[in-house]
């Protein structure tokens, strides 16, 4: 009976002792990590700032008002010589096949064949130019024909002289202008004849020019046969009163 008392008691004790621990508090464990995110920030926009002015030179100013659209003026220029269209230019060598003797041109231009500083060949070049009317003389007067390349007259005082050295022929220069000077002027034409680079002759001739009246200017210069290639081109100015 004793032992079922003593039973008794420890088996309430124990049930005491449990119900005590199970109410009693948990002692903390270590805490868990914690894992945040952090929060963005706002962005940050830049805030445009105007550049600093540079200092202007006095007496510059900017301008307050919007900025006109701008307009490009080309100044227009006007020739003031207003030169002629030339509208064609030849130069024929060799007006004659056969050469011309020395003593016929003696008798037809002695100014031209007498002088011995007449040539491009000259330490100064030195030539001459006749105009078409003289030239045309001078087929009346020394061809029987009256034309180029017909037989030449003889002459009493260059008997025995046709093959004597020097001979002769011309070169033609003819040139076709066409005024473009609105009211009519005066001009200088001048034929510039050029041999190694250089100009050896200028021809200037005086002419009233007027527009829409074409002008033929024609010349003939007497030169030695072996000279006659030596001419490379002729150039043409002009210049108005």
């Amino acid at each position: 009976m004793v032992k079922k008392s003593n039973l008794l008691l420890i088996f309430l004790l124990s049930g005491i002792i449990l119900a005590a621990g199970c109410a009693g508090p948990i002692s903390p464990g270590v805490p868990a990590p914690e894992t945040s995110v952090p929060a963005s920030p706002p962005p940050v926009v830049p805030v445009p700032t105007s550049a600093p002015l540079e200092s202007l030179p006095n007496g510059i100013s900017l301008p307050s008002g919007p900025p006109e659209s701008a307009v490009t003026t080309v100044a227009t220029t006007r020739i003031a010589s207003d030169n002629p269209y030339l509208e064609y230019l030849n130069i024929r060598k060799r007006t004659f096949v056969a050469p011309i003797p020395n003593c016929l041109m003696e008798n037809a231009f002695p100014s031209i064949a007498n002088s011995t500083g007449y040539g491009i060949k000259q330490v100064v070049p030195n030539l001459s130019a006749i105009s078409e009317e003289e030239y045309e003389q001078f087929l009346r007067k020394y061809t029987v024909g009256d034309a180029e390349n017909t037989r030449l007259k003889p002459l009493a005082v260059c008997q025995g002289s046709a093959t004597a050295e020097p001979t002769w022929n011309f070169v033609e220069i003819r040139l076709v202008l066409d005024p473009t000077n609105y009211n009519p002027a005066n001009y200088t034409i001048t034929r510039n004849v050029w041999s190694d680079g250089k100009i050896v002759a200028q021809f200037p001739t005086t002419q009233r020019l007027v527009i829409d009246e074409k002008v033929i200017l024609t010349s003939y210069v007497p030169l030695r046969t072996d000279e006659v290639d030596l001419i490379d081109t002729v150039g043409v100015t002009y210049t108005r009163f």
